[in-house]
């Protein structure tokens, strides 16, 4: 099956831009022509390969681990590509996605970014158009308006990835949703200890991630447990300039790391936290799991089904004190903490490798041409 992807940004820093690429890997290891299509970028971004900004004006094409990789330029030059890389804009011009998606069976939008000119240029190319909008419903921009619900409707399929984000398009009389999930990006362990108290959060360093929450959580608990040590990976918030910075050496603030320093952080953490009150999914979970640590995620439905709490991890509000009793139980019981590791590494072995995800998305990508071939 020849299939596009799209995903604005092709960067390796984001859990969509991760996800876009691990799909794609996974469907090219099941024998599919897969091209993954994004924005030049107007500055250099972690993952984009130098070629792309050595190259000529106009798109860039290249190839990696057996998939075709396309960067196409937006109107307005540099200027137009960091606005475009930074807003919920579509400025890519409409024939050069239609050029990108031609002799595709199936044109797969990640993240709505580029979800309208996408969705037309699958139509001219006589492709199926599927659609991961990852809605966040609450937040600004999230997926959630009248326009993108009624696209949903159009789309010849459109993947959730918990059966909550599933019912709720259903509720809106979305009636082609499927659920795949997603898998972790990890897939490699350093053989070093486990420290005795180390907090792990990896993520957008957001509020609504629960970044805030855990720093004033870590006040509590270092009230009974001087001892704990919290690590926070992930890119800033751009409000993160205006903030008092947290001076605490038990605190620590790495920005963007490596792929094999973020294996080592998770296998030194004795726990993992994001208390965060939007996701869809959140991988990051998975990647703790395959590290055989317990959680600590936040309490909202997308969470609670993927996590289930007091087996694989501890569901909690975003509140300071609640996610502080949670880090000090499961410290105080370090046999309970090790099961719950336990239990959400076999989980995710038995829902959500990438293996298993790829072959539910070609389940989707049959039943939308099938779905298309009718219209």
């Amino acid at each position: 099956m020849r299939v596009v992807i799209a995903k604005k940004l092709l960067s390796t820093v984001g859990g969509s831009e991760a996800q876009a690429r691990a799909l794609a890997r996974a469907l090219a290891k099941r024998h599919h022509d897969v091209t993954l299509v994004g924005l030049r970028p107007a500055w250099r971004r972690p993952g984009i390969p130098l070629d792309v900004y050595a190259a000529p004006p106009g798109p860039v094409e290249l190839r990696h681990e057996g998939i075709r990789y396309l960067f196409l330029p937006v109107r307005g030059g540099r200027v137009g590509a960091a606005l475009d890389g930074i807003l919920p804009t579509s400025l890519v011009a409409g024939a050069d996605l239609e050029h990108a998606v031609a002799g595709a069976h199936v044109v797969h939008s990640i993240a709505r970014e580029w979800a309208g000119p996408l969705e037309r240029a699958a139509r001219a190319a006589g492709a199926a158009f599927v659609e991961t909008p990852l809605v966040h419903p609450g937040q600004r921009f999230s997926g959630t308006s009248a326009v993108d619900i009624a696209r949903y409707r159009r789309d010849d399929a459109v993947i959730a990835l918990t059966k909550w984000e599933s019912e709720w398009y259903a509720s809106r009389r979305v009636r082609h949703a499927h659920v795949t999930g997603v898998g972790p990006i990890i897939d490699w362990l350093p053989e070093v200890p486990m420290d005795p108290a180390t907090v792990l959060f990896v993520g957008r360093k957001e509020r609504y991630k629960g970044y805030h929450a855990l720093r004033d959580a870590a006040k509590i608990v270092w009230r009974s447990r001087p001892e704990a040590r919290f690590v926070a990976i992930g890119q800033d918030a751009w409000t993160a300039r205006f903030e008092r910075r947290f001076k605490d050496e038990r605190w620590v603030d790495r920005g963007i790391v490596s792929e094999a320093e973020k294996a080592e952080a998770y296998a030194r953490a004795t726990i993992f936290a994001m208390p965060s009150v939007h996701e869809t999914f959140g991988h990051t979970y998975l990647e703790a799991w395959y590290a055989w640590r317990p959680v600590i995620a936040g309490d909202i439905p997308a969470l609670r089904e993927v996590v289930r709490d007091g087996i694989d991890g501890l569901v909690v509000a975003q509140e300071p004190h609640a996610i502080a009793r949670a880090i000090l139980t499961l410290l105080g019981d370090t046999l309970r903490a090790r099961r719950m590791g336990e239990s959400g590494r076999f989980r995710l072995q038995e829902k959500w490798t990438w293996d298993l995800v790829a072959e539910r998305t070609e389940r989707v990508y049959e039943a939308a041409r099938e779905r298309a071939a009718t219209r």
